[in-house]
């Protein structure tokens, strides 16, 4: 499977300052990693080292099957639905808000040529969207 690089010709991209940063940071932070290791293992003992690697090990172990399961996951959902191509069509029936309070409102054309929109909740649990006549 071939991946789309979306520039012409398909070349490779140039790196550019951000990512040189990125690099530096990455060698920069596995240098301090073995550095404060080399510090701190003269002083400790091979038991207490063998814990913490075993420790180590087991929550890499445990991310690399989580990121596998998610991935197996992913691709049963692609296996049953198939690529998606658009984004889904949503309905833009707006009769209740999220806590399934009613909208009472002058109209969608009112409200977008409306400076100001005041919203309020009667009693009986309705909002209410009014607009300010200009």
């Amino acid at each position: 499977m071939k991946r789309e690089t979306g520039r012409a010709g398909g070349g490779r991209r140039r790196w550019s300052m951000r990512d040189g940063l990125h690099a530096l940071i990455v060698v920069c932070t596995w240098v301090l990693f073995f550095y404060w290791w080399s510090s701190v293992l003269p002083t400790t003992l091979l038991s207490d080292a063998m814990l913490v690697i075993l420790a180590i090990l087991v929550v890499s172990l445990c991310t690399v099957l989580l990121t596998l399961g998610w991935v197996r996951y992913n691709l049963g959902i692609y296996r049953r639905k198939g690529p998606r191509r658009k984004n889904p069509d949503v309905p833009e029936v707006f009769a209740m808000d999220a806590l399934g309070r009613e909208l009472v409102h002058a109209g969608w054309e009112a409200q977008r040529s409306s400076r100001l929109i005041s919203v309020s909740i009667d009693g009986e649990n309705r909002k209410t969207f009014s607009v300010r006549e200009d």
